[in-house]
């Protein structure tokens, strides 16, 4: 691995050469980048700056309780994971400042001391929670007979947690709208503990998105007036998840859990944590303005919703408003960060898009302040990142955010891009190629100077999905 003062071998002094002087947007005229194939993520010590790999993924992806509940945007558990191994301990305090679904989380109960997550989304906490929290399974099996116990029951009337949704039924046939009020009230009146409770009510949650009229095929939740869908019956889907999210806890009990998680209450702009405490921070921010994660699980906050604090379909659209990276921010912003200014030419952009673009800049910028305060002095801060696409072209997100973590005192040391595959994106394009599929994997260390010669740009690869290709 290389230490704080070591320099780059030759081979990747000149990758951060080439690529820094490099045109940021690829040319007509430039051919596709060649990808290496690799079964794992290499080494640190292996990979070169610069290299941009395709990672097969005959590995599980859905292994112990990551598969619990699917998730916009999510990175692969390998991400992590790859971070830990190469720089965690078994003593080592880690930080997911952008936690989601709780990846992060789940691979630091199996490599790490303490692992805390953060997140604004409430149920992002849940599933998190849900995931990582330690279950007496024999409990848990003997409260799901309970459940199925009530498969028989039907309810005096169906009725819907959320207040103000209109046209129910444009959601649910009136069977699955039945069979999930028994089913929600049923979870409601189990004799438990909250995270018990909270481990089935993230398992119902898992299941809304199938039994709903909704595509199955896409992030956003919309009922598709080509493509009809014949929902699965509730019970029985309830069922399926619920034995696999079972299967999941107990490997996670049986050995894998290592270390413990704890989900705080807070934003990735006000970190409640004391300074110099962290070994590793292992984070994917939001996309720009391109994943509205909230909208995405609609359906699943019509049910949950005054179970997390969002009791009306109002006060679910004023929410959507406060995460970084949100369209239609509610952060009050001022100007761009003076380092980027020169990446991201705001003036050619649509106005509906300025304030989203200057508020998650200016969002960022404070968090690395903080990250950088939590950090202890050599720490590192492994960013998973892409890039946005405007009408004007792509804009540089990756290397906005390194100059604007180089000012908090974060230093690149070392970057590569792997090859994304959307389990969201199972259709052909159809004249619809030309998106970018690569993230970068970016290695920052707190250092008091700069470990490469040139560490504020990064290539735009050239890799895209064909007009007729299927994203998997």
């Amino acid at each position: 691995m290389i230490a704080p003062n070591d320099s780059l071998d030759d081979r990747a002094m000149s990758h951060a050469r080439m690529h820094a002087e490099s045109s940021s947007d690829p040319s007509p005229a430039q051919e596709v980048a060649q990808l290496q194939k690799v079964e794992e993520l290499p080494a640190f010590s292996k990979v070169q700056h610069g290299d941009l790999l395709e990672l097969a993924l005959s590995a599980n992806t859905t292994s112990l309780t990551h598969g619990l509940h699917r998730f916009p945007a999510k990175y692969i558990p390998q991400i992590p994971r790859w971070a830990l191994r190469e720089f965690g301990t078994r003593d080592s305090i880690v930080l997911d400042p952008f936690m989601g679904s709780g990846t992060t989380l789940v691979e630091g109960l199996c490599a790490a001391s303490v692992s805390y997550g953060i997140d604004v989304d409430p149920l992002a906490r849940l599933i998190s929670r849900a995931k990582t929290a330690a279950y007496d399974m024999e409990r848990i099996v003997a409260l799901s007979e309970q459940l199925f116990a009530s498969e028989r029951t039907r309810p005096a009337a169906s009725f819907l947690p959320m207040h103000g949704v209109a046209n129910v039924e444009h959601w649910f046939g009136q069977s699955a709208w039945s069979d999930l009020c028994v089913l929600f009230r049923a979870i409601d009146l189990l004799p438990c503990s909250l995270e018990e409770r909270e481990f089935f009510l993230a398992v119902f949650s898992s299941i809304l998105r199938v039994v709903s009229n909704a595509d199955d095929q896409t992030q956003k939740t919309y009922v598709s007036g080509t493509l009809k869908k014949s929902p699965p019956p509730v019970w029985d889907t309830f069922r399926r998840f619920l034995g696999r999210a079972i299967n999941g806890a107990r490997a996670l009990e049986d050995g894998a859990r290592f270390g413990s998680a704890k989900i705080l209450d807070a934003t990735a702009l006000d970190i409640p944590l004391p300074k110099a405490s962290v070994d590793l921070v292992v984070t994917s921010p939001p996309y720009l303005d391109s994943v509205d994660y909230m909208y995405n699980f609609m359906l699943e906050y019509f049910w949950l919703g005054p179970y997390l604090g969002v009791p009306s379909r109002a006060d679910f659209n004023r929410m959507r408003r406060a995460p970084v990276g949100a369209k239609n921010p509610t952060l009050k912003t001022g100007s761009m960060p003076s380092s980027i200014t020169e990446l991201v030419a705001i003036g050619d952009m649509p106005k509906y898009r300025r304030a989203a673009v200057v508020a998650y800049f200016e969002a960022m910028n404070l968090h690395f302040e903080e990250a950088s305060r939590v950090l202890k002095r050599g720490g590192r801060y492994v960013l998973v990142v892409g890039n946005s696409q405007a009408q004007t072209g792509v804009i540089p997100v990756h290397d906005c955010l390194l100059r604007v973590a180089r000012a908090a005192g974060l230093h690149m040391e070392k970057a590569f891009a792997y090859r994304i595959r959307r389990h969201y994106m199972k259709f052909p394009r159809k004249g619809r190629g030309g998106i970018i599929l690569m993230d970068w994997v970016i290695t920052l260390r707190k250092t008091g100077k700069a470990l490469l010669p040139i560490e504020d740009r990064l290539p735009m690869p050239n890799v895209k999905i064909g007009n007729d290709e299927v994203a998997n």
